[in-house]
C-alpha cells in the first residue's frame, strides 16, 4: 500500500535550524546515513540550549553553559526580519548576559521563546525568519542586562551601552569566571574513541562503587556507569566523572531520558538491601 504524505511543515521546520539541502530518500534496507553538520557553540549560528541547562555563576552573575561563559539571543526574527535587516541594532531581538527583568518577564508569562547560546565575540548572529531566510547581523546588547549586571558602572554611565563589545565583556570576566576551561571538547558531539578504557580506569578507581548511594558493584561491573559531571562527553577529566549505579544515573541532571531495565532495578535494589544502603 502506498502512503502519501507531506513533510512541508518538517521541511519548514529544518530550515530553521539551517539545514538547507535536502536529499531525496526511500525506506529500505541499503540507504546510506545522512551526515549532519552541527555549528560549535562559537559559531554566530550558536547552539540551541534548554533553558533549565543554562547556569548563572553565583560569584559574578553571568551566564554559564556546560562549564563555559556564554550569552544568550533569539535568532527568530518571524515578525521582524526585514526591519531586522534594515536596522539590526534597532529592531533586532537584543542578546543577554545575565538573568535580567526582560528574561524574568518572559519567563513568568510563558514567552519563554527558543534561546541559543553563543562564545562568538565578533558581534555577529545569524538570525532567520518563518520562511527559512537567514542572515547574520550586529544585535545590541539587552540595557536591562547591563543594569543587573552594574557592567563597568552601567546605572551611573550609560555611555557604557554605546561602547559596549563582546570581546572586551568576555576578557571583562576571564578571571572572574574560574570554572572557564580552554577547551574540554564542549563544541563536540559523542564520547571519545577511548571512553570504554576511561571508564573502567575510573570506575576500577573507585572500587566499582557508585559514588552517591555507595552500592558495592564490584562483582557487578554493568550495573556502574561513569558519569561527566558537567554533561561534556568529551571531558574525560578525572574531576569532571563521577561512578554511579545506573539507578543514581538516572537521576542526574538532564537525564530524565534514561530508562532503567526491570532486571537492572532490580539487581541493584536487591544489592543495596543486602548492603543495609536505605
Amino acid at each position: 500500500m502506498k502512503l502519501n504524505v507531506k513533510f512541508s511543515s518538517l521541511y519548514a521546520s529544518a530550515r530553521k535550524m539551517g539545514i538547507e539541502n535536502f536529499i531525496d530518500f526511500s525506506v529500505n534496507l541499503n540507504s546510506i546515513p545522512i551526515d549532519i553538520h552541527v555549528e560549535p557553540l562559537s559559531s554566530p549560528k550558536g547552539v540551541e540550549v534548554p533553558i533549565s541547562a543554562v547556569s548563572i555563576d553565583p560569584n559574578s552573575g553571568i551566564f554559564s553553559y556546560q562549564g563555559k561563559h556564554i550569552i544568550l539571543f533569539i535568532p527568530d526574527h518571524s515578525f521582524n526580519y526585514e526591519e531586522a535587516l534594515q536596522n539590526p541594532k534597532e529592531k533586532g531581538n537584543k542578546f543577554h548576559l545575565t538573568e535580567c527583568i526582560t528574561l524574568s518577564k518572559m519567563r513568568a508569562s510563558g514567552r519563554f521563546r527558543r534561546y541559543f547560546a553563543t562564545t562568538n565575540t565578533n558581534g555577529q548572529f545569524e538570525i532567520f525568519n518563518s520562511s527559512g531566510e537567514r542572515a547574520e547581523v550586529p544585535l545590541s546588547v539587552c540595557r536591562n542586562c547591563l543594569s543587573q549586571l552594574n557592567y563597568k558602572n552601567y546605572i551611573s554611565n550609560r555611555q557604557v551601552f554605546n561602547e559596549f563589545t563582546l570581546a572586551e565583556f568576555f576578557k571583562h570576566y576571564e578571571t572572574k569566571f574560574g570554572r572557564i576551561p580552554e577547551n574540554v571538547g564542549q563544541d563536540e558531539g559523542g564520547y571519545t574513541e577511548d571512553w570504554q578504557e576511561v571508564s573502567l580506569t575510573y570506575r576500577r578507581s573507585v572500587s566499582f562503587r557508585c559514588e552517591e548511594c555507595s552500592v558495592n558493584l564490584y562483582g557487578f561491573q554493568y550495573l556502574l556507569d561513569a558519569h561527566h559531571k558537567n554533561g561534556v562527553k568529551q571531558d574525560n577529566r578525572p574531576q569532571n566523572l563521577k561512578a554511579v549505579c545506573k539507578l543514581c544515573h538516572s537521576l542526574e541532571p538532564e537525564h530524565e531520558h534514561m530508562t532503567i531495565s526491570e532486571s537492572y532495578r532490580s539487581q541493584i535494589e536487591n544489592l543495596r538491601r543486602v548492603q543495609n544502603i536505605t
